[in-house]
């Protein structure tokens, strides 16, 4: 095997580089694995040089070359095996998304990991962290399916590692299987449309022509790519080690996983359906459509039943990848009809809330992880008061919560705005059947929208308002301050998109120009001569930073005129009227299951509550020594589908073993011969 660098020019040489400070990264971490502070330090810090190299890169190669560059890095003697770099504008867009998060998370983890000095290999951890970045970097430049599919199984395995790192927990060791089960399967699909894609080219090139693949091995090939891509996205109903494998990571590894992880996929989508089959049907739009409704609509109400804030959290990432979808349906729908505008609008909108998504989810993760580094604790029920411990994380919490329930003037108002215009667009343009499912594609938007916004109010109102409900949150403090520099710096991304969407616009139309060969931003109708101007799509506008003004005006003017009119403050103390309890405690608050308990009376029919009260009896009836009161949903994919299915799987499992290990050498022999008896039938044959 020969390395091969040549004719890498200036931009590529920062990609180089930053491959280059993610393997010193690793290395360093088990070169100084005994000393935890200096290797948590320094691994974390050539991680941020990594990022910031490949942030600048990223921006560089979209704004300067929108064809692809190759970087034959490894060539091999063994066939098909040379690991070719070939980067686009839309591999540069995700690693652009992978780079912001890696600085953010890494200068957050300086802090982070001290909780595990002394107490873990904390060099083996930081090795893993840093090839597993490695190992989503290189599925996002990998130039032939081979390379893609090694780099896919290195992120599958490592990240495995990094969900187990806790692994005197069982419910960790569950996860880590289940995930480790679920992501080989969605594995085994795309290791079967890469065959048909190699036995029809004789070529892994994946910026290749599928010219020579027949349509109806496309449609095989865009059914399994689908389901391979869908398992590790988290579609419903491929979800089900998601809301697992990200509660029992790190919660540095978690932001990792939900905020670019599982956005890996949404690239592999893009590449393989858009851009190497070029969309063949309109079928290929609408299944993925539906795929996203479900998604968007039950991602969210299950995250709403959650009090374990990362599982919540884990629930809310199936929410937003089902809206991506929807914008990445619309487009193929759009771009199988010929309607480049359209098309083009879609996937602005589906990239953008892919960026956008890293960048709030990330934060979000980020700052579940500081709660639980100071309360020690997932538990809402268990939290409550923390804004006024922690002032600043709850600021940075009740940003990115914002940002995620589409408040203006936050990021996630602005994509789910695109993708609402693409859906109204896509009424005026399809067929009847198109128009109904774009009217419920509409609805499921709207309906996912409201209930996201409930669930954060529950998720900031209980944890960071009221009393404190344990003693952890009574005596919880403020997070180091790298962690909540980290944070900062994503909400600061998600205040600056908000506030001026066009700078951002145009840079994802930059990577849609890439893919359909004309620029979607041209047809706008203004909003893109000045970055403060508003943004407007087929006589729709929004103007995120007037809103703001206007918001800020009204306010300062009501306090004015208060003051005015109310005259000079006076400092009044009255006692809390107490329901006739001597004094208010943190038991009389609403609880994360007081709050939702509405929504779960409404929604019944989906989540077919439970519930079980213990009541041990006192010195009277009306005065018991304890009530336990239990409530529970039902786990409808697992009971209806995943545990009938295993069931039969291992049925068959156990009566093929039964009839194929008999004991006896002589029949092994007999099934050795048959096996290399047809082996040499096929190679003659073939």
């Amino acid at each position: 095997m020969v390395l091969i660098i040549q004719n890498i020019g200036e931009q590529n040489s920062l990609f180089l580089a930053a491959i280059l400070f993610y393997l010193i990264a690793a290395v360093a971490s088990l070169t100084l694995m005994k000393r935890h502070k200096l290797c948590n330090i320094i691994s974390n810090v050539l991680c941020i040089v990594a990022g910031s190299f490949g942030v600048v890169a990223s921006v560089i190669k979209i704004f300067t070359g929108y064809t692809q560059t190759n970087i034959p890095m490894l060539q091999s003697t063994i066939p098909l095996v040379s690991l070719d770099i070939k980067i686009d504008n839309l591999s540069a867009f995700f690693i652009l998304c992978l780079s912001v998060l890696v600085i953010c998370v890494s200068l957050y983890s300086i802090g982070y990991n001290s909780h595990y000095y002394g107490k873990r290999n904390l060099g083996f951890f930081n090795f893993l962290y840093s090839t597993f970045i490695l190992s989503m970097f290189f599925v996002m430049i990998s130039g032939n399916a081979v390379f893609f599919y090694i780099a896919w199984e290195a992120m599958s395995l490592i990240s495995y590692f990094l969900v187990v790192f806790e692994s005197e927990h069982e419910e960790n060791q569950r996860a880590g299987k289940l995930y480790l089960i679920m992501t080989h399967i969605g594995t085994a699909f795309l290791l079967i449309g890469f065959m048909i894609m190699f036995s029809y080219t004789k070529s892994f090139d994946i910026f290749g022509s599928s010219a020579a693949i027949p349509e109806v091995a496309k449609n095989f090939m865009f059914v399994f790519f689908l389901i391979g891509f869908g398992t590790k996205a988290g579609v419903v109903p491929l979800h089900i080690w998601l809301p697992y494998a990200h509660p029992a990571a790190p919660s540095n590894v978690s932001a990792l996983m939900s905020g670019i992880m599982i956005k890996t996929a949404i690239y592999g989508m893009i590449r393989f359906m858009l851009c190497y089959l070029q969309i063949q049907h309109t079928w290929w739009g609408v299944v993925i459509l539906c795929f996203g409704i479900v998604s968007a609509v039950l991602g969210v109400a299950y995250a709403l039943m959650e009090h374990n804030i990362k599982k919540l959290l884990a629930f809310h990432s199936v929410e937003n990848i089902g809206i991506i979808l929807i914008g990445l349906g619309v487009s193929f729908i759009a771009f199988s009809q010929n309607n480049e505008f359209l098309g083009g609008l879609a996937l602005i909108a589906a990239l953008l809330h892919t960026f956008n998504h890293t960048l709030f989810k990330g934060g979000l993760f980020l700052g579940a992880g500081s709660i639980q580094y100071v309360t020690h604790t997932k538990d809402i029920d268990k939290l409550g008061g923390l804004i006024k411990k922690m002032p600043i994380t709850a600021l940075m919490v009740l940003c990115f919560s914002l940002a995620i329930s589409a408040i203006v003037p936050f990021n996630g108002f602005v994509s789910e705005w695109l993708i609402y215009q693409s859906l109204f667009l896509n009424i005026g343009y399809g067929t009847g059947a198109l128009n109904i499912l774009s009217i419920l594609s509409i609805a499921a938007l709207g309906l996912s929208g409201a209930l996201a916004a409930a669930c954060f109010v529950k998720l900031f109102g209980i944890s960071f308002l009221g009393l404190p409900r344990s003693d952890h949150a009574l005596n919880a403090k403020e997070v180091p301050v790298t962690m909540n520099i980290g944070m900062g710096i994503l909400a600061g991304f998600c205040l600056a998109i908000g506030l001026f969407p066009a700078i951002f616009i145009n840079i994802v139309d930059k990577v849609v120009f890439s893919l359909v060969g004309s620029s979607i931003t041209g047809n706008f109708q203004g909003g893109f001569v000045k970055a403060y101007s508003p943004l407007v799509v087929s006589g729709n506008s929004i103007a995120p930073v007037e809103i703001l003004i206007v918001f800020v005006v009204v306010i300062l003017a009501a306090l004015l005129i208060i003051r005015l009119i109310g005259g000079k403050y006076i400092k009044r103390k009255y006692g809390t009227w107490d329901c006739g309890f001597e004094s208010l405690n943190s038991r009389m608050q609403y609880t994360a299951t007081g709050f939702s308990k509405p929504l779960r009376i409404v929604f019944s029919i989906l989540y077919r509550p439970g519930r079980k009260v213990e009541i041990e009896e006192g010195v009277s009836s009306y005065f018991p020594t304890s009530i336990k009161y239990k409530v529970w949903t039902e786990p409808i994919f697992e009971k209806y589908f995943y545990n009938p299915v295993l069931n039969m799987v291992r049925k068959i499992a156990l009566k093929i073993i039964g009839l194929v290990q008999t004991g006896s050498v002589h029949a092994y022999l007999i099934y050795i011969f048959i096996a290399v008896l047809t082996l040499m039938l096929y190679n003659r044959l073939a």
